[in-house]
């Protein structure tokens, strides 16, 4: 049996690799010809054991594109979507479609993201009260170490609140912080060793790096959750960018 990973950006060709390295037999699509794997417009992929979708969780017609996908193939025994999406998406998604679906969001630095995704717990959730063990038995087979959340909800959030817009949260204090000892004329790192033991003995003061947050997670995440209270991160960040030219 193959697995199909459908977006073959940092998410999907990560995942490829991934499976690749537990060999699995593997084939990525992509819009973008270059990037595909295995993969032939001339051959009709009819049976695969599961189906990875990796695009990008912003993009408007994301539900569409992921039912026609999965309504083109005969058989696939379940599917994962790991791309960060819009609270509520996954759950659609499952409504138009028979075929079991699993969210379960990625989590890692890019640059190392391989290596991260091998290392971290993948959290996974389905919206069905019992879950087929055989379901669950795949997923330890690709990812080893897994872990069931309650639902795709809480799933959806997790990575959304938890993983990029807490550490958003978090370097925005590093931000205020540096405008401040900006403006008084006080070196920022000599001010942050006052947390150094404070840390180390009790974990909850962590020194943030106050740079401009850039890059594709923390701020175009902020999109795909109505808060306006959030907002605060973008509106700190803007700050921090305009104080620095």
């Amino acid at each position: 049996m193959t697995d199909l990973i459908l977006g073959m950006g940092e998410v999907g060709d990560t995942i490829y690799n991934l499976l690749l390295e537990r060999g699995f037999s593997c084939v990525g699509k992509d819009i973008d010809s270059t990037k595909c794997k295995n993969f032939s417009t001339e051959e009709k992929i009819s049976e695969i054991e599961c189906l990875h979708i990796c695009l990008p969780g912003e993009i408007k017609d994301f539900v569409e594109i992921s039912i026609k996908q999965i309504e083109e193939i005969e058989k696939i025994e379940f599917v994962i979507v790991h791309s960060t999406v819009r609270p509520g998406t996954t759950k659609i998604i499952q409504e138009k479609s028979k075929t079991p679906i699993i969210y379960s969001p990625v989590r890692g630095v890019h640059k190392r993201f391989l290596e991260d995704i091998k290392k971290y717990t993948k959290f996974f959730a389905s919206d069905k009260e019992n879950l087929d063990e055989k379901i669950i038995d795949m997923m330890k087979k690709r990812f080893e170490k897994i872990q069931l959340m309650s639902s795709f909800k809480t799933a959806e959030l997790a990575k959304i609140l938890v993983d990029t817009t807490y550490y958003g949260w978090l370097i925005n204090y590093a931000q205020i912080t540096k405008m401040i000892c900006d403006k008084e004329g006080i070196d920022f790192d000599e001010m942050w060793k006052f947390a150094d033991e404070i840390h180390e003995n009790l974990g909850n003061r962590p020194k943030m790096y106050p740079g401009i947050i850039g890059g594709h997670c923390v701020i175009p995440n902020l999109n795909l959750i109505e808060n306006s209270d959030l907002e605060i991160i973008r509106k700190i960040n803007k700050m921090f960018s305009e104080s620095k030219k």
